[in-house]
């Protein structure tokens, strides 16, 4: 009875390792060459959104056929090339999305062209590339009849006013169909990557993080996810739809001034300073919006990250900034930057008369279309 109980003992003990083995995922990669040049490959491991360096291992072609595996995490972005460094030669590099399982590849004439198949997560990005393809369409052939109008001589000015709505529109319908993506394909990996790209472009960062919540919890629980999370989290608090942040500097004569204290109005938070020329650049826009608006309830919030008064007042005058100035004058240690998380300039945060943020980074024509929006002209 004792000799059976110890043979159960290590029975279990030799059963547990395979068991652990076999739990493990992995990846399999199995490829074919048809083209007799070809005696070795470079695959190399990147990241989506991380600093590591990418790994890359030299694969040999025997007979036409290479074949490696290796331990599997998470989706990640890998290179199959004929070049040590996948960025030497594009032509001589296919880019795919690496995923658990058995993975096939074939090249025929060129890596470039190379067919995979047997990545999940590989299908649900040719998917979402091919629902993408119309929009990238209509984007190119904006920027092809812009290219026609500026070789004829049209300024650049007048190409911006004649396509500038167009461009926004279509950019919105591809935001939208990104976001029906997401929400549609919860468990697709491809539908994480999406949701940076998604907030970058809508500035909205609560309806991110709705998104992110809205994913298979394995996706989320993966290092790309916690990064998009950490991300997205950062920025929440500057995203539309979110509360503006206050805070208190002191204005030209030393006064501290509230942003809450401007509640009531639409406010035009500007972070600028006088030695940034695409500041001094944007600064006429912006007083072209001051004087048109501001007798509607508009005003504009400078915060300068000057770090010489002289400077600052100086460019005030120079640029006939006529709205209320705060600065502490600590270049780009400035608490209110850093609040807002601004690391260049010019940067803009719109905010409705309640504090809400209801625009960012509005420049030039954008900013104008905006509060004719919120200030529609007397008919």
């Amino acid at each position: 009875m004792r000799f059976f109980k110890y043979i159960l003992y290590f029975s279990i003990l030799s059963v547990c390792p395979l068991i652990s083995i076999a739990q493990q995922p992995f990846y399999s990669i199995a490829g074919t060459v048809s083209n007799p040049e070809i005696k070795n490959l470079f695959f190399t491991q990147s990241s989506f959104f991380s600093n590591a360096k990418p790994i890359t291992q030299k694969i040999e072609v025997v007979n036409g056929r290479f074949n490696f595996k290796g331990d599997f995490t998470e989706p990640v972005p890998v290179f199959l090339s004929l070049d040590q460094d996948h960025k030497k030669d594009p032509l001589r590099t296919k880019q795919f999305i690496l995923d658990q399982g058995v993975i096939s590849i074939q090249i025929k004439d060129s890596v470039n062209e190379a067919i995979i198949s047997g990545s999940k997560a590989q299908e649900d990005m040719q998917r979402l590339s091919a629902g993408q393809v119309p929009y990238f369409e209509k984007l190119n052939q904006i920027g092809n009849e812009a290219e026609v109008k500026s070789q004829s001589g049209i300024s650049s000015d007048s190409i911006a006013a004649l396509y500038r709505i167009p461009f926004r529109e279509i950019n919105r319908e591809l935001v939208e169909f990104q976001r029906s993506y997401v929400k549609e394909n919860p468990k697709a990996f491809v539908s994480l990557i999406l949701i940076p790209s998604i907030a970058g472009s809508s500035f909205n960062f609560l309806e991110a993080d709705s998104l992110l919540s809205s994913l298979d919890s394995e996706i989320k629980s993966s290092s790309t996810g916690s990064l998009v999370k950490d991300y997205i989290d950062s920025e929440k608090k500057t995203s539309l739809g979110a509360i503006a942040p206050d805070f208190a500097l002191s204005d030209t004569l030393g006064q501290k001034i509230p942003l809450s204290s401007l509640k009531g109005k639409y406010v035009l938070l500007d972070f600028w300073a006088a030695w940034c020329g695409p500041c001094r650049q944007e600064n006429p826009n912006v007083v072209n919006a001051y004087k048109q608006f501001k007798g509607k309830g508009f005003t504009v919030f400078g915060v300068s990250l000057d770090r010489d008064k002289r400077s600052w007042l100086a460019a005030i005058r120079e640029d006939k900034l006529n709205w209320q100035h705060v600065s502490d004058l600590k270049y780009w240690g400035s608490e209110a930057a850093a609040l807002y998380r601004v690391s260049s300039i010019p940067r803009n945060f719109l905010l409705d008369p309640n504090g809400k943020i209801i625009g960012r980074d509005l420049r030039g024509p954008d900013l104008m279309d905006k509060l004719n929006e919120l200030f529609p002209p007397e008919k």
